[in-house]
Parts: C-alpha cells; structure tokens; sequence
C-alpha cells in the first residue's frame, strides 16, 4: 500500500498552522503534484493513506476544495489531541457564552464583539465561511487567540506578551485539557504532567523532534507500509529518510516547490531508492548529482498532472483567441514577441491575443501595460469622415479589445482560460507542464521552442528554432483546418496516454523496479 506524505506546510515554521482568515487572499496556488496524484488514485479506487504531519485544524475544509475529502489520512495532531475523523461542523459564534450585554458589529472582515469598555473579541473566518479563530483584545492590544479546528472543536490557545507579540501555544484535546505547550520564542514544547505517559519525554527542544517520535510509533505499528511518496521539502527530508529508512522512499520533486534546487536541498534527498521529477531540467540536475554522488537512486520523469478531455468552444466563437504564456519570458523576447503579434492581428482583423500570467496584472512591467493599451487604442481610432460624424460614432461603439493580460493564478484560471484558445504559445526553455497537459486536454495545438513529451512536432504542435518562426507557426495551424484538425486528433490520443489510470500504472512499475 502507498502511503503520501505531502508538504502542505506554512512557509515560515513548516509544524504551524497555516490557516488565514479569508481576506489574505493566497497569490500562491495550493495545488501541488501531491493532490493531483491522490486525486487519481482515489477516482481509480486504488487504496492509498496520506500522513499529514503539521498542525493542520481545517484539514477537512482544504480536503474539499481539492475533491479529496473521502479520502483515507492519519493526522500526527489528531493522534494527539484525540480527535476523531468527523464532518465538518461550522461554529455559530453568537452562540458561545458571551458576557451579557455584548454588542455585536459586522464589517466586511470580521465580527467584533465588543464584551466591555476595553474589552472586545474579533471573530474571523476563512474563505469556506468557518470561524478560523477568536482574538481577544484589552486596552487595544491582543491578549490570545482560540483557534477553532473545522469540525467544531477548540483546537488550540495561542496567548501573546504585552506587546501583542506571539508568546506560547496550547495544544488542547478533545476534553479541552491543554496536553502541549509551545513556546512560539524558542519552539520548546512541553508535555503536560498528567499526560506524560503518551510521550518518551517531558519536553522536546522544538515540535519536530516530538513529530518525528510519533511518526515512528504510527509506522512501526502499520503492516500494511510499503511506499511513501514524499513531497520533497528540505525540512523534512532527512527526518523522514531517517525514520522511514525500512520502507521503499520516493521523493517528489515539484517545479513550484523545488525548482531550482540547492545542495543542501539535493543532500537531504540522497538517502532514498527513488526520484520522480517533473521537469527535464530536474531530471538533468538530478542524474548529474546522482553520478557526482555514486548514488543508486532511479529517476523518472512523469506528469503528475493527468489529461482528460474537456470541451473546447474555440470553433464556437467569431474571434481568434492566441493564446501567449509570458512568465519566465525575458523583456527583450516579449517585446519581440509583441511586435510580431501586433503584425498579426493588422493583418486578421478577427485575431485577438491573450497575454497569459500567474502574477497579478498590477504587477506587471508598465512597458507591457502601455504596450497593450497603444495596440488596443490603435485599434479603436476612428478617422475624421466627410459628413463629420466619426465623434458620434466612436461613442456608439463598442471599445475592442485585441490584446489582453489575462490574471491565471490557479489552475482552475488556466482550464478556464485555455477553453476558448484556438493555440497556445509557450517559448519558454522549460514549458509551463499544466499549461501543456491544459492544451491537450482542451485538444488544441502548442507553439514551443523545447521538445517536450508532450508536443509531437508538426502534429499536436510546432516545436520551432527561434522566436522569428512563430507567425509562420501560427498560420500553420489557423489558416489550414486540415493541420488543426490533426492536432485536435492526435490530442485526444494523447489523453488516453497521459490519463491517470496510465500515470499510476507507470508510477508502480517504476517503484516496482519493473523499468
């Protein structure tokens, strides 16, 4: 049986909670290769568990935003603080015990309930509108936090000095006692006495020792351990290696967490049979360390993404939609590339670009913004008429937009988007793999400078030398339907290959030791 251990950890101490109330909107997505892997294995009922090893106390809510609520996870925190595996179970705050007379206010990002002249409660929620925690404040400054688990429970206290600062954090159990302490200052965690008998130690200098104790006593009671995937992360890598060492260890490597990785990071790997990359400048990386290092490990580079055909309404529409990936695209070849398709919609008036990125269009180079904002003016001048009535018809119609940036931070943005493309560009020396395993399953064509496993050349796709070829690419394709046809067909084979049953079927034989 495999068992996942992913690294869905908060970015500054990896133990710690990381839920926010919903308003610090994430500029990150939570998708990883690691939800995306469970994902196939429970749609194709494979049986697998998954570790969660942080504290982690809107674990069900998280689970249900990516469709893996139903499956099958042991939870570190859970074990010790005695909670069950239930549904969640939202909080209505008005019916905790409030002092009389308390006065509820309701903003747009919280409700403050004000308890006393001084006194008030804050009460926060996350963006599935559970209460993610209580703050109580006196004299305006914050005296603690009861931080609420998503099944209905007091989950943890988090008490802070006079200075409002962090101080410590009980850990609370099902009954409401307090079984840890953490000192947030110095990350000592202390046992409570009547306890004890559940830990080898009193006290642990930091909340990892205590977690790597109670891995070790869950995996040791387990018969049924085989496999542990594990989402690399160097905080956890050696401990994991070392407390796991009897077992079959395979690292996920993942571009948005890995990428590119530093010799500490590859040092903490190198105690484990296998590596599963995702990109080939990964498995380069990797195979030159792994010889560096004479090291036995086995490689294999795999999507961790699977393709299914999703409908395509490109064919639908009257406009032309390009599609262009510009993040890790440096200024010069945008600018390029923007001069090209400037010369492109000129001359197909039913052409229209969409400037794809992950970063908020706030973001982007004021260059670009001007350079978009002049092509779409350009296109919406209206020239001085013999009667003189261009000014009554630049007000009657409609403004065109030809060029756009369009905002795609999650991955649901770029199936979204990918939908009404009729190609994509990617010139990127390591394409975008969501965005190549998007366009086979909307079946549309893919313009790339690498050859990848995922674009046949002249098929689903134009693998070309130089940025110069890119209009020649592009009439390939949408001036001739025989070759775009061509492509849509060949992508739908390639959803067959790349389809999660096929994905998990290459993933254990490469365990197996059967390639």
């Amino acid at each position: 049986m495999k068992y996942f251990i992913p690294a869905w950890y908060d970015k500054e101490v990896w133990w710690r909670n990381q839920s926010v109330p919903f308003y610090h909107q994430r500029k990150v997505s939570e998708f990883d290769e690691m939800i995306s892997l469970m994902h196939m294995h429970h749609q194709n009922k494979v049986g697998f568990q998954t570790l969660i090893l942080n504290y982690h106390p809107d674990l069900r809510t998280f689970l249900h935003r990516h469709d893996l609520f139903e499956i099958n996870y042991w939870s570190l925190f859970d074990d010790i603080q005695g909670f069950q595996h239930q549904t969640p179970k939202p909080i209505d705050f008005k019916e905790l015990k409030w002092p009389e007379g308390t006065e509820f206010v309701y903003t747009p990002y919280l409700v403050r309930c004000i308890t006393g002249k001084n006194e008030y409660s804050n009460v926060y929620f996350n963006q599935d509108g559970y209460i993610v925690w209580i703050e109580v404040f006196e004299h305006k400054v914050r005296m603690k936090r009861y931080i609420l688990d998503d099944r209905g429970f007091l989950s943890a206290i988090r008490y802070f000095d006079s200075d409002g600062q962090p101080d410590k954090q009980e850990y609370m159990t099902i009954n409401g006692d307090c079984i840890l302490t953490e000192n947030i200052k110095n990350n000592e965690v202390t046992v409570t006495e009547t306890y004890l008998e559940m830990f080898n130690a009193s006290s642990y200098a930091r909340m990892d020792l205590l977690i790597q104790e109670k891995l070790a006593a869950y995996v040791t009671k387990r018969k049924d351990v085989n496999t542990v995937i594990i989402a690399a992360d160097e905080r956890h890598n050696t401990f994991l290696s070392s407390t796991l060492e009897s077992f079959k260890i395979c690292f996920s490597i993942f571009k948005n967490r890995n990428y590119p990785m530093s010799e500490m990071q590859l040092s903490s790997i190198k105690h484990s049979d296998y590596w599963l990359v995702d990109l080939v400048d990964s498995e380069q990386m990797l195979e030159k360390y792994k010889m560096q290092q004479d090291l036995a490990s086995k490689i294999m580079r795999i999507t961790p993404f699977d393709a299914q055909v999703f409908p395509n309404i490109s064919s639908q529409l009257y406009e032309t939609y390009i599609g262009i990936w510009i993040d890790g695209l440096s200024d010069e070849i945008l600018q390029t590339l923007l001069n090209q398709m400037r010369i492109y919609i000129g001359q197909n008036d039913d052409m229209r670009i969409i400037l794809l990125s992950q970063k908020e269009v706030k973001d982007a180079p004021t260059w670009l913004k001007d350079q978009i904002k002049e092509i779409n003016d350009g296109r919406n001048t209206i020239g001085e008429t013999e009667d003189g009535i261009a000014a009554l018809l630049a007000e009657e119609e409609e403004y065109m937009t030809v060029i756009e940036l369009e905002h795609v931070p999650f991955e649901t943005d770029i199936i979204e988007i990918v939908s009404k493309l009729r190609i994509i560009i990617d010139l990127n020396q390591e394409p975008n793999l969501f965005l190549q395993i998007s366009s086979i399953s909307a079946c549309i064509p893919q313009i790339n400078i690498r050859h990848t496993d995922y674009v046949k050349d002249k098929v689903n796709g134009l693998v070309i030398s130089d940025i110069s070829s890119v209009l020649p690419a592009l009439d390939y394709f949408l001036e001739h339907l025989k070759n775009w046809n061509y492509a849509y067909a060949y992508s739908i084979k390639l959803v067959e290959a790349f389809a999660s049953e096929k994905i998990i079927e290459r993933l254990n034989h490469f365990i197996e030791g059967d390639l």
